[in-house]
């Protein structure tokens, strides 16, 4: 079993993401998974604060993800929220400061046990090189699909 499979809720699957620009999307993201019980009220400004210091856009081969996440002590339970987004919003490229990604899916981590924070990034970094992962990804039309996708991932192995 996977922590993706472990993590993922059906209740967390968004196929209309929107926002004008990053701030706003993760402001969306943030209040939804608030008023789910998820994450504290300030999860929204922890979020762009330390998207600001650390970007997690990725660009992949097909498409371009963004992995946001923060500090535990802003989630009340763990989760994984995987979003589609209605129009690419831009993020700025992982391990740089200024190369922009535009993103057309945003995976949230809600993240309570630091100790499980690589484990998981190493998990979605296996998955988004998959290419077959990504078409279903980007194919998936329903949040049932993108569900079973992420519940029956498997690593690839290096």
């Amino acid at each position: 079993m996977t922590i993706l499979s472990q993590l993922v809720q059906k209740e967390l699957i968004n196929l209309e993401g929107k926002g004008e620009n990053k701030q706003e999307l993760l402001e969306n993201l943030a209040k939804d998974l608030f008023e789910k019980g998820y994450v504290r009220e300030d999860f929204a400004t922890a979020v762009m604060e330390r998207e600001e210091e650390f970007p997690t856009g990725l660009q992949l081969e097909k498409t371009a993800v963004a992995i946001p996440h923060t500090y535990s002590e802003f989630v009340k339970k763990p989760f994984i929220y995987v979003v589609k987004l209605n129009n690419p919003v831009t993020f700025i490229q992982m391990g740089t400061s200024d190369v922009d990604v535009s993103v057309h899916f945003v995976i949230v981590l809600g993240i309570s046990e630091p100790k499980n924070q690589t484990g998981l990034l190493v998990e979605l970094m296996n998955v988004f090189g998959q290419e077959k992962f990504i078409e279903q990804l980007q194919n998936s039309k329903t949040e049932e699909e993108i569900y079973q996708l992420f519940m029956t991932a498997e690593m690839e192995e290096e």
